[in-house]
């Protein structure tokens, strides 16, 4: 059996604009194969890549990145944990403002330059 590459979607709403997700990081997830060993994390660069994906066909992007600002990582992501994930898009300068959390804790977000989709 080929170990899960994404999140699992439990839940998501949209209000105003604003996407939130609630994700389930799956124990055996291969991105956690090595990222520790003993003691896996969820590489932050996969957080960054997972928010692209996640809010391009909801918020009309692409899922490329131009820039990254801001990225701040404040709490580990491991194997089991739900998060929420809030996507959120500044048309006007072109940012998407990304942000995970646990029970309402800050873990980890960031601003990224996108495009909108063509």
């Amino acid at each position: 059996m080929n170990a899960p590459r994404t999140a699992e979607l439990l839940d998501e709403r949209e209000v105003d604009g604003v996407w939130t997700l609630r994700l389930r990081l799956p124990p055996e997830l291969a991105h956690f194969t090595g990222h520790f060993p003993g003691a896996p994390v969820l590489p932050g660069v996969l957080q960054v890549q997972w928010a692209l994906a996640l809010a391009a066909p909801r918020l009309g992007i692409t899922p490329r990145c131009r820039e990254m600002e801001a990225l701040k990582f404040q709490r580990l992501l491991r194997p089991g944990d739900e998060v929420e994930l809030e996507l959120r898009l500044d048309a006007t300068r072109g940012k998407l403002h990304f942000a995970y959390r646990i029970d309402g804790a800050h873990c980890s977000s960031g601003r990224l330059r996108v495009e909108p989709a063509a």
